[in-house]
């Protein structure tokens, strides 16, 4: 009976060590960088770039290769092929070589794209790290905003349940009216219903904050205060978004060189060394080397170079237009976030004193109705627009949150 008492102990310590556990901000932030798959994927794209400059180098080392051929080709009387031609048969195996010289600029331009490569995938890492933490937030606010509200809610049907008793010694001195008595009853079971159904929402956020996290853990957390501030300064030309414009225009213009190196003359050296023969019996007598160099000038191709080049610039047109709509948008964002945020703190000042004079109202029912001098309903009336007024300051709260998050988003640090 004692080990028995003893297990229900400590589940019953564990279930409230476990309810009163809490995360912060940071927490949720973190585990999303470090379970992302996208990040990861750029951070493999990164180091595959170092692959990538090495292939450049191997391409344009000396190329080795074996090559053989058997072929034999019958010709009697009126059939086969003309032995002049095949000399009924070839039998080859040499070791060559090859390799394309006075290629500098090729190999620039090529060590250039990988450049690039690199530079994209670095600055997608950073755009994606900075929308995972602007979706995460957003996420942790509206959580935090349901766990507000949820102990919130909780406080004020306390407040309902200390004022129980008294009003059943009121309604049994006839101070107070029986249907006052069940009208309080009655607001109070709907503040029983109010806070069940805020914290099934709050446990469905928190569940979708877990998963937008990489985090799989069902149980309830509570979430500290949010502590977000403004950092950063509205500065364009340092905003990865914007950064990605001119690695973009870096990009075109290397493809436009690119098009201008396929026809540039291309000059290679080769060699190779084994046997070469057309009678397979004596194939020892026909070892040999033989060596040149080889020249390929590009002539005609159909106007394939220029309309490569006009493609490029179609795409370098569109570029340049996006990256005016976008700076033009981004100023716009700004100010915008900025106008709204003074907004919300005027709105702060004047609903604090709003509150203020709605706190000192109940504290003066509370004190008519314990003496019988007023009604029932004005008291509840009165908690209702102080519980009104204190929910209006907590989702200001939450919008200026939400304005610095965005803000934060556009600022570079």
């Amino acid at each position: 009976m004692n080990k028995k008492l003893v297990l229900i102990l400590v589940f019953t310590w564990m279930s409230l060590l476990a309810w009163c556990q809490t995360r912060n901000l940071d927490y949720y932030i973190n585990q999303a960088l470090i379970n992302s798959p996208l990040l990861n994927d750029y951070k493999n794209q990164v180091s595959s770039s170092v692959k990538d400059s090495l292939l450049v180098v191997a391409s344009h080392k000396p190329q080795v290769e074996a090559r053989s051929q058997l072929l034999y080709s019958p010709a009697y009387h009126n059939f086969g092929y003309d032995e002049i031609v095949t000399d009924g048969g070839n039998y080859t195996a040499v070791l060559g070589v090859s390799q394309n010289i006075l290629n500098k600029k090729i190999m620039q331009n090529r060590y250039e794209a990988v450049s690039i490569q690199k530079q994209t995938a670095g600055n997608a890492s950073k755009i994606s790290q900075a929308e995972l933490k602007k979706t995460i937030t957003e996420q942790y606010l509206s959580a935090y905003s349901d766990y507000t509200d949820y102990l919130f809610n909780k406080n004020f049907l306390e407040l309902f349940e200390s004022e129980k008793d008294i009003l059943k010694a009121f309604v049994a001195n006839g101070v107070v009216k029986q249907t006052d008595y069940l009208s309080f009853l009655v607001e109070s079971q709907s503040q029983e219903l109010l806070i069940s159904q805020v914290k099934s929402q709050y446990m469905n956020d928190l569940a979708l904050l877990n998963e937008l996290s990489g985090i799989n853990d069902p149980s309830w957390y509570e979430l500290a205060d949010p502590q977000i501030e403004i950092s950063g300064t509205p500065d364009i030309s340092k905003l990865p978004s914007y950064i990605q414009y001119r690695i973009d225009s870096i990009r075109i213009a290397n493809e436009m060189s690119g098009v201008d190196m396929q026809y540039k003359p291309k000059i290679s050296w080769f060699a190779d060394a084994g046997f070469l023969t057309s009678y397979p019996w004596n194939f020892y007598q026909h070892f040999g080397y033989s060596a040149g160099v080889s020249l390929s000038v590009p002539v005609y191709d159909g106007k394939q170079r220029v309309l490569s080049k006009q493609k490029l610039e179609f795409e370098e047109n569109t570029r340049r237009m996006y990256q005016e709509n976008f700076r033009t948008k981004y100023l716009q964002q700004v100010s915008q976030l900025g106008m709204e945020l003074t907004s919300l703190n005027e709105m702060t000042e004047k609903i604090a004193e709003q509150l203020k004079t709605s706190e000192q109202l109940v504290s003066s029912l509370r004190d008519q109705l314990n003496a019988g001098n007023i009604q029932m309903t004005d008291y509840i009336n009165s908690i209702k627009n102080y519980k009104t007024t204190s929910r209006s300051i907590n989702l200001i709260k939450i919008q200026k949150l939400q304005v610095i998050n965005q803000m934060n988003f556009l600022l570079t640090h």
